[in-house]
C-alpha cells in the first residue's frame, strides 16, 4: 500500500527560507520604505483573497525586527488580524487599542506611563465586559421597582434588556422602569468612553513620542484580513488609525482587497453622488503608499510546483500553471486536490475497479473544478461538452459544430465558455479528451467531484430533461440527450415526437424545430424523404418578367436528395467516389472516404459536394431524372407567380439563408411553413439544386438560393449557373420524373 503523501496547507510564508514565490524583494523593498519615511505613514498591501499578502507582511515584519542599519530606525512591530476578532463580542477599535497599549509596555517606561498604560487597559475592558460581554450594570433603585412591581425580590440572571422586558411580560409600567434605568447607565457609559478616548489621544502621542520616536525607533502596525470583516466592523479599524493611532512615529500596514474595502467605506457612507465620502477617495486619503501584490506568473508557478509538487510532470505543471488562477492559496488547494484524487485513482486501479487515469487528464479536470465551476456542473450533464471545446481550443476561432449551426435565443453552452482564454489554452496542452467515450470522461469528473459538493444533483425527471435538451438547438445538450436516449433504448418514442414538431401547425418554434429536425438526424428520421409530389401540366408565369411558360405534368422530389439517400447510391457502387473536397471550407461537409461515411449527425441533410455529373449518376441508378428549371420553378412557384415559395416577401423563420443567420445547412424539411403551393420543402434556401437545363456550352443552371446567399438569391424566378463539375458546399439536387417537352435555346428566344 502506498504511504500517505503530506497535504499542503494554508499557513502563510513566516521566513525568507520559506518563501517559494520570489516575495523576498518586495518585502525588501516595503521594509526600506517604512523605515526610512516620513512617519506617520500607512502603506497599502492590495490583493484578492489568497494572493499572498499575509505571507509579504510577515517577511516585511521578519525584515523589520532587529534591523538598525546608520540612517535607518529600529522598528517595534504589533500585529493585529482584525477577522480573528471580528466574532468577539467586544468592539474591534477596543481590540486594536489594547493591542497598540501591549506593544507600548517595556521595562523603559516610567512608572507613571506604566500606570496610566494599565489604567487604559483596565477601562477598555471594563467597558468591553460592561457593554459587550452581557454584565451590563443598571440604575438598581429603577430597577428595584420593576421587580418588585413583577412580584420578584431580585433581579435574575438576564443581562440583556430585552431578556428583562420579556419577564415583564407586557406591564406596561415595568418595562418603562426597565427602559430608564439601562438608559442612564448607557449615558454613563458612553461619557466615560468619550473621555478615556481625549485622553487616548493626548496620552498615545506622548508614549510614541518618548519612547519610540525620539529613540530612532518605529512602532508599526500590522493589520491583516480587514476585508473578512463586517462592513461596520472593518470602518471602525480605518477611524481607530486614523483618529487616534495616527501620530509621528508611528507606521501603519494594511493588508486588504481594495475593492472589498471599498465597497465597505460605499456601505457605511451610501452611493450617492452627493455622499460626503466615496471608497475610492477615502482609501487614498489614508493610504499613502499602495502597493498592488501582483498575479503570480506562469514560470513562478511552474517553478513553485516543481518545488513542493515534483511528483507532478512537466505537462501537469503546464497545465496548472496556464489554467489555474494566478494566486497561491488556490495553486496549493489543487494542488492538494490533484494529490488525493491521484492517491485515490491508484488505489482503484489497483482494487480493478477503474481504469488507469492519465494525470494529464486529470490535472485539467481539477483546474475546471477549481476555476469553472460553471463548466463543472455543466459537464455532470453533459460531459461532452469538454470534447467540443477541447477542439475549439485546438482548432482556434473555428469551431466544429457536431449538429446543424443554428442560432439560439440565449446562445449555447459552448459559446458561454469560448470566451474563457486560459481554459481554452489548457485544454491545448498535453493528452486530449477526444478519444474518450462518454463513460470515461465522466469518470474523471465524478472522480474530482468526491472532493467537493460542486454541482447539483441531476434531476430525478429524466424524460422531461432529455426532451428539453433535444429541442434546446445547443449542439452539446442536444448531442448529449440522442446518447443517452439511445443507450436507454427509448430512441423510439423519442423519433415519432420530434417528427411531429415538425408537422406544420405544430406551435414549435423555428429554434425547436431545426433541434428537432436536427435530433433526428443523429435518432433516424421516420419521415419519408423519397416522396414525390403531382404537379400538373399547364401554363405558369416563368421567370421575373412572368412570361407565360407551358409544361407536361409530372413528379418532383418533395425534398432535396440527402446524405442518407445519396449513402445508398454509393453502397450500390462501391468504387464511386464519396463527396469530398481537400479544403478547409468543406471539412464540415467532407464524407470519410475510407468508412465511405457522410458527417455525423448530417443525415437528414442535403448532400452536398457533389458536382452536376454525380447528380446524373444518382439519377440513373434510381430510375429518375433531374428537373427542368422551367418544372423546378412551376413546382416552386406555383401558378400565380409569387416571388418566394409561400408568397411575396421574404420571412426569415420560413427559409435557410444568409438572412436568417444559420452559417450551414440544415436538415431537410425544417422550415414546413416554407412549403412550396404544391409543398415542395427547402426550394428557398438551404442549397442551391442542379436542374438538367444548360446555362451555356459549360455551365449548368441552378435554382433555389441557398445558406450562404442573401434572400434575394431564393426568389423563385432567380437564376444562377455553376460549371458541372463544380462542387460546392452550398449545391445539391432534387429529382423528378414524368415526361418533359424539348426546351428552345436561349439565343433563339
Amino acid at each position: 500500500m502506498d504511504a500517505p503523501r503530506s497535504l499542503w496547507t494554508d499557513r502563510p510564508i513566516q521566513t525568507r527560507s520559506e518563501d517559494r514565490l520570489n516575495f523576498a524583494d518586495y518585502a525588501d523593498i516595503l521594509a526600506d520604505i517604512i523605515l526610512t519615511a516620513d512617519t506617520p505613514i500607512t502603506l497599502g498591501i492590495f490583493g484578492p483573497w489568497g494572493s499572498g499578502k499575509t505571507s509579504l507582511m510577515r517577511l516585511v515584519a521578519e525584515r523589520l525586527i532587529g534591523q538598525r542599519t546608520p540612517g535607518h530606525r529600529r522598528a517595534r512591530t504589533v500585529w493585529f488580524n482584525a477577522w480573528q476578532y471580528e466574532r468577539d463580542e467586544a468592539a474591534l477599535w477596543r481590540s486594536l487599542l489594547l493591542h497598540v497599549l501591549d506593544g507600548l509596555r517595556s521595562d523603559d517606561l516610567s512608572e507613571e506611563d506604566t500606570q496610566q498604560i494599565e489604567d487604559w487597559r483596565m477601562r477598555l475592558y471594563t467597558d468591553v465586559e460592561r457593554t459587550e460581554l452581557g454584565s451590563l450594570q443598571v440604575d438598581w433603585s429603577a430597577a428595584g421597582r420593576a421587580a418588585l412591581k413583577l412580584g420578584l425580590s431580585f433581579i435574575p440572571g438576564p443581562g440583556t434588556l430585552a431578556e428583562l422586558v420579556k419577564l415583564a411580560q407586557g406591564n406596561i409600567s415595568v418595562v418603562e422602569d426597565l427602559v430608564k434605568a439601562f438608559r442612564r447607565e448607557r449615558v454613563e457609559i458612553h461619557r466615560r468612553r468619550l473621555s478615556l478616548l481625549e485622553e487616548f489621544q493626548a496620552g498615545f502621542a506622548h508614549l510614541v513620542r518618548e519612547y519610540v520616536w525620539s529613540r530612532n525607533g518605529l512602532l508599526v502596525l500590522f493589520i491583516d484580513d480587514l476585508d473578512r470583516c463586517f462592513p461596520a466592523r472593518a470602518v471602525e479599524v480605518l477611524e481607530t488609525i486614523k483618529l487616534y493611532l495616527d501620530v509621528p512615529g508611528c507606521a501603519f500596514v494594511i493588508a486588504a482587497d481594495r475593492e472589498v474595502i471599498e465597497r465597505v467605506i460605499q456601505s457605511r457612507y451610501g452611493t450617492e453622488a452627493d455622499a460626503p465620502i466615496h471608497g475610492r477617495d477615502y482609501l487614498d486619503k489614508l493610504v499613502q503608499i499602495p502597493f498592488y501584490l501582483p498575479p503570480l506568473e506562469e514560470e513562478q508557478i511552474l517553478a513553485y510546483i516543481a518545488n513542493h509538487a515534483p511528483e507532478v510532470d512537466q505537462t501537469g505543471r503546464l497545465i496548472f500553471a496556464v489554467g489555474l488562477e494566478p494566486n497561491p492559496r488556490v495553486v496549493k488547494r489543487a494542488l492538494n486536490i490533484f494529490r488525493l484524487l491521484s492517491d485515490l485513482a491508484r488505489r482503484r486501479e489497483k482494487a480493478g475497479v477503474m481504469e488507469p487515469v492519465v494525470p494529464g487528464l486529470l490535472a485539467k479536470m481539477v483546474v475546471i473544478q477549481t476555476r469553472y465551476r460553471d463548466l463543472y456542473r455543466d459537464l455532470q450533464e453533459y460531459p461532452i461538452l469538454i470534447q467540443d471545446l477541447e477542439m475549439a481550443a485546438r482548432e482556434g476561432t473555428e469551431v466544429r459544430q457536431p449538429v446543424a449551426p443554428v442560432p439560439t435565443e440565449t446562445g449555447t453552452l459552448l459559446e458561454k465558455y469560448l470566451r474563457h482564454r486560459p481554459l481554452l489554452r489548457m485544454l491545448r496542452i498535453g493528452p486530449p479528451f477526444a478519444p474518450l467515450s462518454r463513460e470515461q470522461i465522466a469518470a474523471y469528473i465524478f472522480l474530482v467531484r468526491t472532493t467537493g459538493a460542486e454541482g447539483a444533483e441531476l434531476s430525478s425527471d429524466l424524460p422531461s430533461r432529455r426532451w428539453t435538451d433535444l429541442l434546446s438547438n445547443d449542439p452539446v445538450r442536444l448531442r448529449s440527450a440522442v446518447e443517452a436516449v439511445q443507450a436507454q433504448g427509448t430512441a423510439e418514442w423519442y423519433v415519432d415526437a420530434l417528427a411531429r414538431v415538425l408537422e406544420p401547425g405544430s406551435g414549435a418554434s423555428i429554434s425547436e424545430r431545426l433541434s428537432a429536425a436536427t435530433a433526428l438526424g443523429y435518432l433516424g428520421d421516420p419521415r419519408n424523404l423519397d416522396e414525390m409530389v403531382d404537379i400538373p401540366g399547364g401554363s405558369f408565369p416563368f421567370g421575373e418578367e412572368r412570361r407565360p411558360v407551358m409544361t407536361m405534368a409530372f413528379r418532383i422530389g418533395r425534398y432535396p436528395v440527402t446524405n442518407a439517400q445519396y449513402a445508398r447510391f454509393l453502397a450500390a457502387n462501391p468504387h464511386y467516389p464519396v463527396p469530398y473536397v481537400d479544403e478547409e471550407w468543406a471539412r464540415p461537409y467532407n464524407w470519410d472516404p475510407v468508412t465511405r461515411t457522410y458527417p455525423e449527425g448530417k443525415a437528414n441533410h442535403p448532400v452536398v459536394l457533389v458536382r452536376w455529373e454525380d447528380a446524373m449518376a444518382y439519377c440513373a441508378w434510381a430510375g429518375v431524372r433531374l428537373p427542368t428549371e422551367e418544372e423546378w420553378e412551376r413546382a416552386a412557384r406555383g401558378e400565380d407567380g409569387r416571388a418566394y415559395p409561400w408568397g411575396p416577401s421574404f420571412d426569415p423563420t420560413r427559409a435557410n439563408v444568409r438572412e436568417s443567420g444559420i452559417g450551414g445547412t440544415t436538415p431537410v424539411g425544417a422550415y414546413p411553413e416554407g412549403a412550396s403551393p404544391y409543398g415542395l420543402l427547402d426550394c428557398a434556401g438551404n442549397v442551391w439544386e442542379w436542374t438538367s437545363t444548360p446555362y451555356d456550352e459549360n455551365e449548368m443552371v441552378i435554382r433555389g438560393g441557398a445558406w450562404n446567399f442573401f434572400a434575394e438569391d431564393a426568389r423563385t424566378f432567380v437564376r444562377e449557373r455553376a460549371r458541372r463539375d463544380h462542387r460546392s458546399h452550398c449545391v445539391g439536387f432534387r429529382v423528378a420524373t414524368g415526361p418533359t417537352v424539348p426546351r428552345l435555346d436561349r439565343g433563339s428566344e
